[in-house]
This record gives C-alpha cells, sequence and structure tokens, in this order.
C-alpha cells in the first residue's frame, strides 16, 4: 500500500528556523517583491478569484500590526508569510479553509495549515500564562514572549487519535452528537497527558463505544487547522464486539462490512450512512482499508 497523504499533510517549505531570529534578515526577506503574503481576517482566508497569495504591494491596501507578520518559510527562492489584517478592499473576499482547500493543488495545502494553525494560536495567547501580563510576537512569529515576567511562549499542537477500528472483515463507525444527519465517521480523541498514542486510541475506543482493542498500528497524520490539532490516525484490530456507547459523546455506532463501506464510499445512499468529505483522514482510512 503507498503512504497516504491527507489534505494539509504536504508543505514543501523550509522553515527557516535559523533566520527566525535576524529580525532585519526578516524585514528584508518581507520587502522582497517574490515574497507572498497570506492574509486572513477574522479566521478566514482572503482570496480573490480563488488566488490566495499576495504581494507586499498588495499589503498597501490593508491595515494590519506590521510587528506581526509570520515568516512560514521558503521554497524555490520564493518566502512566504502570513498575518491577519483589519481592514482589506471590497475587491478581496473571505473563503473557509475547508472549502477553499478543494482548490488549492494538494501539494501546496501543507502551506494553508501551517498559516490558520499559527495565527490561531497568536490569537488565543496574547497574555501570559505565567502571570497574566500581555505578550508580544517574537522570533517572526514563532514565539510570544511575556512583557512582564519575561517568559517565552511556543505554539502548540493538540494530538488526537483517529482510529480505523477492525474486526475481521467489519469496520467499526461512529456517529458524534453533533454529526450532520446520517454522518458516521472513525471513532477519534484527544490524547491526554502522560499517554502513548496506542493507549490513548486503546482508551477512547472503549470510552465511546466500550469496545477492547488489540494491536494498534500506525497509518498515516494530518495537520488539522481547526484550530491546530495534528490527526494521528491508527489501526486498532478490536477484540470485542459488543457496543457500548457513551450517549455524552457519540450518538450511534455500528460494525460496517467491508463490502458496505466500498459502496458507501462510492455513493450509495441506500444504508443510510454518508462518510466525511475526501478532506478529512478519516475518509482516507477507509479507503486505505478497503483497497
Amino acid at each position: 500500500m503507498k503512504n497516504l497523504y491527507p489534505f494539509f499533510s504536504q508543505n514543501p517549505l523550509d522553515r527557516l528556523d535559523a533566520t527566525r531570529r535576524d529580525k532585519k534578515e526578516v524585514q528584508k526577506l518581507q520587502n522582497l517583491p517574490s515574497s507572498k503574503f497570506l492574509l486572513f481576517f477574522e479566521g478566514n482566508l482572503l482570496t480573490q478569484n480563488k488566488q490566495y497569495l499576495f504581494t507586499q504591494q498588495d499589503l498597501l491596501t490593508c491595515t494590519y500590526n506590521k510587528e506581526e507578520i509570520i515568516l512560514l518559510g521558503e521554497d524555490k527562492n520564493v518566502h512566504y508569510f502570513c498575518l491577519h489584517v483589519n481592514t482589506f478592499p471590497s475587491n478581496l473576499a473571505t473563503a473557509g479553509l475547508r472549502e477553499f482547500a478543494l482548490y488549492v493543488k494538494e501539494k501546496s495545502l501543507g502551506i494553508l495549515a501551517q498559516a490558520s494553525s499559527v495565527l490561531n494560536w497568536h490569537s488565543s495567547h496574547k497574555h501570559c500564562a505565567e502571570c497574566g501580563a500581555n505578550t508580544l510576537m517574537e522570533h517572526a512569529g514563532w514565539r510570544r514572549d511575556c512583557v512582564a515576567c519575561k517568559k517565552e511562549h511556543f505554539p502548540r499542537v493538540d494530538p488526537v487519535v483517529i482510529m480505523l477500528v477492525t474486526h475481521g472483515e467489519y469496520c467499526l463507525l461512529g456517529r458524534g452528537v453533533n454529526f450532520k444527519e446520517n454522518r458516521y465517521s472513525c471513532l477519534a480523541g484527544y490524547m491526554e497527558s502522560g499517554e502513548s498514542i496506542e493507549e490513548a486510541a486503546k482508551r477512547e475506543l472503549f470510552e465511546e463505544a466500550g469496545i477492547t482493542g488489540g494491536e494498534v498500528t500506525y497509518i498515516a497524520s494530518q495537520p488539522w487547522p481547526f484550530p491546530s490539532t495534528l490527526m494521528i490516525g491508527v489501526h486498532v484490530k478490536a477484540k470485542t464486539k459488543e457496543i457500548t456507547i457513551d450517549p455524552h459523546e457519540i450518538e450511534d455506532a455500528k460494525w460496517v462490512h467491508k463490502d458496505d463501506i466500498k459502496q458507501i464510499l462510492d455513493g450509495d445512499e441506500s444504508f443510510g450512512i454518508s462518510t466525511p468529505r475526501k478532506i478529512a483522514i478519516a475518509r482516507n482510512l477507509l479507503e486505505y482499508w478497503i483497497k
């Protein structure tokens, strides 16, 4: 089986860690005519006719904090930055990443995930977790420093296990309490402190569906920028089949045969089940299994 590359998982950028600490060099790169900027407004990407990369000249039509431009990295001598803008011209429009990602070349989607995730982190970490004082962006956007106690804060990613759970020729699908009608997916949950990937997968499986997991095998991962999560896709071979759902998390769960999964993925609606769109790693895991 060839390697899986879920949406947002391909990022061609050299992140230029050594360059981030040199403010003059970062400023020089910002001013290059070849540099590209990803603009966000209230968490959404700014676009113009499906174009989402702008130049330094384009920034003249927006208002923004010049001290909060983030260096994403470099690819083929083009340097990429991202920032939140406060105002923008009427010829630009906002777009949600879930929808807009369908129009972007997959090899570049990781840049969008990187930009959105780090900007989301900055929006929610304007105060120091140590003393509560204000923080300022430093290190070209990859650190926030407290103005009072000088504590350094770095962008965080929340790890989530998402499980392809099988028992012979059957796969477990679950319907979350907030899912749209007929939508079923792989079970998933946040990892906890002091927990391995394998332990988290087994714990979440038992908590949500009452099923005991056995062998756990890593398949693939996906940066998920909603707001800043790493989805860790694993295959769990179940030891038991009897389902006891946690009604606070799961509305329904069922075992579905591999042949039926294939038909459902091919668009057969007669089963009363719809699966996530191709943007989600859950769909990749199901496709991986039937192949």
